[in-house]
């Protein structure tokens, strides 16, 4: 088997970020071809969100932060679903407690179950959580949904078998372990030491029916801290980010370190590469992908460009795209600018036949784009080739979309979601085919 401060967090500490395992696609090189295949409007109450998965149908599944029911403070959020003929409608709406709300991240198994964390909602009362510390659930293609896990975070409250702190606040969503009956996933937060004011420095948790695993407590020294990107399960072993941590020089709210690069497996952790702030990077915050060679591949939101500070990080910087090798060597792919080529690329990149990166950029682009995000336009879709060539092959105006959230694979062609734009600035689901 393979391996086992007060907060009042309304939106994740990162742009959310898609969270199942990503490998080489046996897909055919793309040129663009742009096309919207749904448009979220106010008669729905839903937006498009933030991670999308498509099942052996053609069905598309995604998580939506809003929804008609109202939990405290905010929408309790749904899972729509999207046929092949452009049906919509939601297949499960939270209701708070002792269900989730706030869906972050969602996966599919090989018989079409959705697996997924919600933010907030559950059984949990500790303050640092508000309204509930997230859970991790299932969903069935008939919109049965099952509470797997309610994260309790500290004091202890041992409930679901679970461990006395197991993290809290998940910002991404689960991989599932070939054949399913095992998840993997990390919590930002919560864990058994916490630093610099924070409620503990996040975790990598296992669930296999319904018992909870902590694999590793995060220490924001070596390791990391808040990791809030899924994970990648390549064989046994898993793949991932944290934000923060590490011994590079950045300082920031959330305590020192620019972010690392690890490998989880029956060995335990093992960092492979701490980000510097400068030209390779800091803060990645995508989900990591990898080829038949071994590299990883991801993106960093802030570093890279330090004369580029769109955004105001801290440390400066409009993210790069990154390969780190088996033996731990970060190179870097691409320096983001801020202007046409985009700021932030803080989702997951996806890796067709050829070995060309597609990704996304949060901001950047038409800077004129005026959707509500003060003159940063609204992000782009773009192209790195074997060669290393970029290029920019979609930007999002409003109309067509705002604010890039994930990209996946799927028939042939590149599918995403894009967080507000379209006709009602509720978001849209789009494809980009040869």
């Amino acid at each position: 088997m393979a391996p086992e401060k007060r907060l009042c967090l309304r939106r994740p500490l990162s742009w959310p970020t898609l969270s199942i395992s990503f490998v080489l696609l046996a897909l055919p090189a793309w040129t663009q071809t742009y096309k919207i295949r749904y448009a979220f409007d106010d008669q729905s109450k839903l937006r498009a969100g933030s991670t999308i998965v498509q099942d052996k149908m053609g069905n598309i599944y995604g998580a939506s932060w809003d929804s008609p029911r109202m939990c405290p403070g905010s929408p309790c959020g749904a899972i729509y679903k999207i046929s092949p003929t452009g049906k919509e409608g939601a297949l499960y709406e939270f209701k708070g407690r002792p269900d989730g709300f706030y869906p972050v991240g969602i996966a599919i198994d090989a018989n079409g179950t959705l697996y997924g964390t919600t933010l907030e909602g559950g059984t949990s009362t500790v303050q640092y959580c508000n309204y509930g510390c997230g859970t991790v659930f299932s969903l069935t293609a008939s919109g049965k949904e099952t509470v797997l896990h309610s994260f309790q975070g500290s004091p202890p409250l041992r409930t679901f078998h679970g461990p006395t702190n197991d993290g809290i606040l998940p910002q991404s969503g689960v991989v599932v372990y070939p054949g399913g009956g095992v998840l993997y996933g990390t919590t930002p937060f919560g864990g058994d030491y916490g630093s610099y004011g924070l409620p503990g420095d996040g975790t990598i948790y296992q669930i296999t029916d319904h018992f909870v695993t902590i694999l590793h407590n995060f220490t924001e020294g070596l390791d990391g801290g808040l990791p809030s990107a899924g994970l990648l399960l390549v064989g046994a072993t898993l793949y991932g980010t944290a934000q923060f941590g590490g011994f590079g020089p950045c300082v920031t709210t959330y305590g020192p370190g620019c972010g690392t690069v690890f490998k989880y497996d029956a060995n335990g952790l093992t960092t492979l590469y701490q980000f510097q702030g400068g030209a390779d990077g800091a803060s990645p915050a995508g989900t990591l992908i990898t080829d038949n060679a071994g590299n990883l591949y991801g993106t960093t939101v802030l570093g890279g460009d330090l004369n580029c500070n769109l955004t105001f990080g801290i440390p400066p910087g409009c993210g790069v795209v990154f390969k780190v090798t088996p033996s731990g060597q970060e190179i870097t792919l691409y320096t983001f600018t801020g202007s046409t080529d985009g700021t932030w690329p803080s989702s997951a990149l996806v890796m067709d036949a050829a070995g060309n990166l597609y990704g996304t950029a949060y901001f950047g682009g038409d800077l004129k784009c005026n959707s509500g995000n003060y003159g940063m336009g609204c992000g782009t879709i773009f192209k790195i080739d074997l060669s290393g060539n970029f290029s920019v092959v979609h930007t999002f105006k409003g109309p067509d979309g705002a604010f890039p959230m994930a990209i996946i694979a799927g028939d042939g062609k590149l599918l995403g979601v894009t967080n507000a734009g379209g006709p009602a600035n509720r978001g849209v689901v789009y494809e980009l085919t040869p």
